[in-house]
């Protein structure tokens, strides 16, 4: 039985003319250096996308931290007011009204909430989409 010899990239490089091995050589040069410039640029999408998430979770937290504040004071002012009621039936209807007020209130706060995640999530996605674009459009060009 025969043995096939199987070609490796030097034997293949020698069947190659010099120009066309030249030419091959700087491709992959320029790729590599088009490589390494997609790699910064991606480290750099990475940093501005959590930069902004930073932020974005900054700005939720202190908003989380108001609402809470103002409702542990309302709280305590519904207490008050319930407690001073003259009659069962007043203080029912305090209670009634507090509970109402709150829950509105808490509707509200998870609406803003909910807008500001979807702000948030959008704004840190943006870099990284913007360099995953630049890479597609980069490879497309790779032959």
């Amino acid at each position: 039985m025969a043995k096939t010899k199987v070609q490796t990239p030097f034997d293949m490089m020698n069947g190659m003319a010099p120009e066309s091995v030249r030419e091959n050589m700087e491709k992959m040069m320029s790729f590599a250096g088009e490589f390494t410039a997609l790699s910064r640029d991606g480290i750099t999408a990475a940093t501005e996308s959590a930069r902004v998430s930073a932020k974005g979770a900054q700005e939720l937290n202190s908003k989380a931290m108001a609402y809470m504040q103002e409702a542990m004071t309302t709280g305590v002012e519904a207490t008050k007011t319930v407690s001073a009621a003259k009659s069962i039936q007043e203080a029912m209807e305090l209670q009634a009204d507090f509970a109402k007020g709150a829950f509105d209130t808490y509707m509200k706060q998870c609406g803003e909430f909910a807008s500001l995640y979807a702000a948030m999530f959008k704004d840190a996605a943006e870099p990284l989409n913007a360099h995953a674009s630049q890479v597609v459009e980069k490879l497309q060009f790779v032959k």
